[in-house]
Order: structure tokens, then sequence, then C-alpha cells
């Protein structure tokens, strides 16, 4: 496979992981209702949803990584730099832009799934929330 075949796999790979982190962000805030509606029953079919998602979203990781291997040095510095910024030129390329694009879309859903996750976990545990910093 040639270096755009890989950056049109890795691309086909985000949106993948995209739609997957979407139902991620989907399902938490389904949580968060049941939560808030002490539904137990639905919580347990919902964590299994979740992690589903969860589970498919780091195969499509496993698979960029496996992506991002056979590519050499130079190009892989670039591209992770893509997945990590989310910035690419137009001389980069039309695969670049959207590499860049779909990771920075990844990003903010789950950066606002992680929010809802982490105000259900402080309102269940409290202080002794996964999210409540160590003081030691």
């Amino acid at each position: 496979m040639d270096e755009q075949g890989i950056l049109v796999e890795i691309m086909k790979k985000l949106q993948k992981k995209y739609t997957s982190v979407n139902e991620i962000c989907k399902t938490t805030q389904e949580m968060q209702d049941a939560l808030s509606r002490d539904d137990r029953v639905s919580m347990q079919m919902l964590i299994s949803m979740r992690q589903s998602d969860i589970d498919i979203a780091a195969d499509c990781d496993r698979d960029i990584r496996y992506l991002l291997s056979v590519l050499l040095p130079e190009k892989r510095d670039q591209v992770r730099g893509w997945l990590n910024t989310g910035n690419a030129e137009e001389s980069d390329g039309f695969e670049a832009v959207k590499i860049g694009e779909i990771a920075e879309s990844i990003r903010k859903v789950l950066n606002k799934a992680i929010q809802t996750d982490q105000r259900m976990s402080q309102r269940v545990a409290g202080k002794d929330s996964f999210y409540t910093e160590s003081k030691g």
C-alpha cells in the first residue's frame, strides 16, 4: 500500500472512531439521565453499550497505530502531528486536512463525554470519585 493509500485508511479509521465516540457521548448522556431517575436496569444496559463503543474506538486506535508503523519515520511524525493537533496545511493534501479535522472533532466530542462522566462520577462517588484529585 502506498503512502496516500495509508492516509486514506487512517481517515477511514478516524471516521469510524468518530462515530463510536459520538455514540459514547450519547450513551454517557443517557446514563446521566438514567442516574437522575435512579434507573439501575437502564444504567447497567447503557454501561454495557458504552463499553462496546469504547472497544470499537480502541480497535480503531490500534489499527491507526499499525498504519502509522508502516509509514517512513518522517511521514509518521508528520501524521502524528496532524492527529495530535488537528492542524494540517492544505499544501499537505486533502487527506492531511481531513485527518486533522476528524481528529479535532473526536477530541471535542470526547471532552464533552468526559465532562458528563465526571459529573456523574462525582455525584455518585463524591470525594471518592475517579476524577477527584489526590491530595497526598
